[in-house]
């Protein structure tokens, strides 16, 4: 049953606002498990929590083990204080990976096209290494058939197809190509990338789709909306 203390404001991590943010339980369950035989239990909490700066509504759980004890001196009076760890977790998950802002318009785009870039922030969001980068290589894949490259032919004659097409010069190839084959070893070997090195896959990936379907637009439009150069009037004789 809920409490007046479990239903005090906490600190939490807002899946909008970030972390540190004040939030009021709305609801609370505690899930207590105990093994008299071994003299050991556990305790957790379910929180559902509303964030007091943008309403959002998340979950939060509070799991405590008797056996996971921290132990910290106390500055004042040097006598050893023991405390218990919290392993605390969120859904929906906190964001990791930054979305670009330019995300929202990429369903004007292709909404298949969309839905693949969300999923492989969702998994960088809870480090699903794997899946981030197959889902990377599965990007490409969807935005190169939209550029007109048969879905069919192996990445690097893709690659080549887009260098024919303009869509794509040597040095981003060469990129391009590092971030497929990254993308083949996890799938198919099972290589799990550091977060550094899905960090590069992903700013190699969201160049490519923001130069080819979001900046292409943007230079168009601004390209219409420059006026003419004035002719010159030729001098009166």
């Amino acid at each position: 049953m809920p409490t007046d203390e479990k239903l005090k404001p906490i600190k939490g991590h807002c899946p909008d606002c970030g972390s540190g943010k004040w939030a009021d339980p709305v609801g609370h369950y505690n899930e207590y498990e105990r093994d008299d035989q071994n003299d050991i239990w556990a305790s957790t909490d379910h929180r559902i929590l509303k964030c007091r700066g943008c309403d959002k509504v998340y979950h939060q759980t509070d799991f405590i083990f008797s056996e996971d004890i921290d132990y910290q001196r106390d500055p004042s009076t040097g006598e050893e204080v023991a405390d218990y760890i919290h392993t605390i977790h969120y859904w929906p998950a906190p964001i990791k990976q930054v979305r670009p802002k330019w995300l929202n318009r990429v369903p004007t785009v292709d909404m298949d096209l969309y839905k693949l870039l969300n999923e492989v922030y969702s998994a960088l969001d809870v480090d699903l290494a794997v899946l981030a980068a197959i889902g990377i290589r599965t990007t490409f894949d969807r935005g190169s058939e939209l550029l007109g490259v048969d879905p069919s032919l192996p990445f690097s004659k893709k690659l080549d197809e887009l260098v024919k097409l303009g869509a794509t010069g040597a040095t981003e190839r060469d990129a391009l190509s590092v971030m497929t084959d990254a993308g083949s070893a996890s799938a198919h070997r099972g290589w799990r990338p550091t977060p550094e090195q899905l960090d590069t896959m992903m700013q190699i990936i969201e160049a490519f789709v923001h130069r080819n379907f979001i900046l292409r637009t943007d230079v168009t439009a601004l390209k219409n909306a420059v006026p003419a150069k004035l002719s010159k009037k030729a001098p009166h004789t």
